[in-house]
């Protein structure tokens, strides 16, 4: 009689209590994605090295390249003098050259870094020793097409550009953002833990082997950790697969494809409480056969030993 009347495992056992866990498991589900997510991109949020690829990937695009290259063909045709054709000619040879493609990377890499300066701080964009080098390139070029060039007023067109100030207030902003997004991150990351731990208090609450249920709200983490590792990992991949695809398309691969260990790490920690809640789970319910076995046997003997 003891062994039908056990209770099954983390089943409530009136519908009230049933509806009540499943409301609280969807909650506890919710928390789980929230939190993950959560502590996901506020690991992000304080990488700079991933939102610096990121910016670099979005910005590195033929737009900005287009613009420096533009930029480049005006200050050669104010330096040369001469028809815009053979400028035009000039700045394409110049542009399919080693020493440019350096200086574009150059010019790139300190706009990146002026979008991440301190709120207050001047951005300066330092080109003296990025153009220098192109002086040579620029008159061997015009000197190939008996196009006579002074290479100090070469250099005087570039020095004129040799220092560039930008509005510092824009590239404060891209901090504040980054700031602002950690700052809302850290309370999802908050509120989530707290539903987890609400939610989970109850579901236990509601079971009979409580035990148990630790182990599987554990185990829920756990593959929706896993879960998440994977999906990011795919969604980085279906962005942008070949890494040209769009330059926004590029940066949000970027993202998407970083930190993924924060997952990892959450499961791991998740596993080791399902592992535990588990092992105790069975070691409760062993014992519990245990004594029923025991009370079964002595009701047996009892009987036995009663007069007819």
């Amino acid at each position: 009689m003891l062994r039908n009347s056990r209770p099954l495992p983390n089943r409530p056992t009136s519908p009230a209590r049933k509806g009540a866990l499943s409301i609280a498991l969807w909650a506890f589900g919710l928390a789980t994605s929230l939190f993950l997510i959560g502590m996901w991109g506020r690991t992000v949020s304080v990488d700079s090295v991933t939102i610096e690829e990121s910016a670099r990937t979005v910005i590195d695009a033929d737009i900005a390249t287009e613009r420096i290259n533009a930029w480049f063909e005006d200050g050669l045709a104010a330096a040369a003098g001469t028809d815009s054709a053979t400028v035009h000619t000039v700045a394409e040879e110049i542009q399919a050259t080693p020493q440019y493609s350096a200086a574009v990377d150059v010019i790139i890499a300190q706009f990146i870094d002026s979008l991440f300066v301190a709120d207050g701080e001047t951005s300066v964009l330092n080109l003296e020793d990025v153009l220098t080098p192109l002086v040579p390139v620029v008159v061997a070029e015009f000197e190939q097409r008996d196009v006579p060039v002074d290479p100090d007023r070469i250099e005087g067109v570039l020095d004129a550009a040799a220092a560039i100030e930008l509005d510092a207030g824009e590239a404060a902003s891209v901090v504040a953002v980054v700031e602002d997004a950690r700052v809302f991150l850290s309370q999802v990351v908050l509120i989530a833990l707290g539903m987890l731990l609400l939610t989970g208090t109850v579901a236990v609450y509601l079971t009979q082997e409580r035990f148990a249920m630790v182990g599987t709200l554990a185990t829920r983490v756990v593959m929706s950790a896993l879960s998440y590792a994977v999906i990011f990992r795919l969604a980085s991949w279906a962005l942008d697969p070949t890494r040209g695809r769009s330059p926004i398309a590029g940066g949000g691969s970027v993202l998407l494809g970083s930190n993924g260990q924060v997952f990892l790490a959450l499961a791991a920690g998740a596993g080791v409480v399902a592992v535990g809640g588990a092992l105790v789970a069975r070691g409760k319910k062993r014992s519990f056969e245990t004594r029923a076995a025991s009370l079964d046997s002595s009701d047996d003997d009892t009987r036995e030993l009663a007069p007819v």
